[in-house]
């Protein structure tokens, strides 16, 4: 197996041939299988000697210098980079994920991340394919692209046939990446059913909106990808081999899958929060039923005390010599009786 690297001596020292920080380029020649690290000088030689051309571009480690020198309009024809690395820059949202066609490039555009939080922006990735060439763009550390270095040189030398194998190890790392997620998600979705079973407190409604909106944030970053790559495998492009787009098909499905998945997920917390409900209700119920119960049994005693109560002469039965008794017999005779007719009533 033959690696061909170039030389750093082989590029004049020149603006362009210096590689500024954040950028990072490599060739891949899919005809002996070499593959090797460039300067940006060199890209545009390498395309036009048919070898195909990974540039990564870490937006982070750009000093905001050396973009327009390095990549001038001919190295990659269409790319506007100073405009990538501007959208890098700024916030973004699930809702930058998508496909975008031009008569030269497709640009695809990831949003992911292992943590789903609503406050997490999450990882955001441009992928824009040429003729010759593929552009990736991000900002700080990804865990898709961190995951298709790890794999990619393998595949390259045992498997990989044409360049598209590139788009397929991004797309595919990117799945992977959103099954991983909802894995995990799926076990906070156990843990808080269980919590909501117990006892119900402010924590467990707090979970249940946590996980839940975690589960949508999900949705937001698979939904688009899931579109983009429909969009991409319903329409023949020249930049993207048949195979490729078989196998980006399939993970259509996964995707579908998955998002199928979080509705149920949904829908679990969903009832099993309403369930929670229901019960805090019955139970509510059965409380104010046994003070109901509590306070028609002594109405009757708290009337008779009333009357009794009372600061009147002339009342016959003050003068009793047995009076108190006789209160208290007719208070117990009182009370036995509601307390069996609310048994039989079912009330008690």
């Amino acid at each position: 197996m033959m690696i061909h690297v170039v030389s750093e001596a082989s590029a004049v020292d020149s603006p362009t041939s210096r590689r500024p920080a954040g950028i990072r380029a490599e060739f891949l020649d899919f005809r002996d299988r070499s593959r090797g690290s460039l300067r940006p000088a060199e890209i545009r030689g390498e395309i036009d000697r048919g070898r195909f051309v990974w540039i990564d571009v870490d937006v982070a480690m750009l000093d905001g210098k050396g973009i327009d020198e390095a990549f001038p309009p001919h190295v990659c024809p269409g790319v506007d980079f100073p405009r990538l690395v501007q959208d890098h820059a700024q916030p973004w949202s699930p809702a930058a994920a998508g496909l975008r066609r031009t008569d030269r490039l497709l640009h695809l555009t990831f949003v992911g991340g292992a943590a789903c939080s609503p406050d997490d922006p999450g990882e955001r990735l441009d992928v824009i394919i040429g003729e010759g060439f593929l552009v990736t763009v991000h900002r700080g550390p990804n865990g898709v692209l961190d995951a298709v270095r790890r794999d990619y040189v393998h595949d390259f030398e045992q498997h990989a046939a044409t360049p598209s194998f590139l788009l397929y190890e991004i797309c595919n790392e990117q799945v992977e990446q959103f099954l991983a997620v909802q894995t995990r998600l799926e076990d906070e979705v156990e843990e808080t059913r269980r919590a909501l079973a117990g006892e119900i407190d402010q924590e467990a409604f707090v979970a249940v909106a946590a996980v839940s909106a975690k589960l949508l944030t999900l949705r937001r970053r698979a939904l688009p990808v899931r579109r983009a790559l429909d969009e991409l495998t319903s329409r023949k492009t020249t930049l993207v081999s048949e195979a490729t787009l078989g196998f980006l098909g399939g993970m259509i499905d996964t995707l579908e899958r998955l998002l199928s998945d979080l509705a149920a997920d949904r829908e679990i917390l969903e009832t099993a929060l309403n369930l929670s409900l229901t019960v805090m209700s019955h139970r509510t119920n059965q409380t104010m039923n046994r003070l109901a119960v509590v306070s028609t049994i002594f109405l009757p005693l708290t009337f008779i005390c009333g009357i009794y109560g009372m600061n009147f002469e002339g009342m016959p039965e003050v003068d009793w010599a047995h009076g108190y008794i006789y209160f208290w017999g007719l208070s117990a005779c009182i009370t036995a009786g509601l307390v069996v007719f609310l048994r039989r009533a079912r009330l008690l």
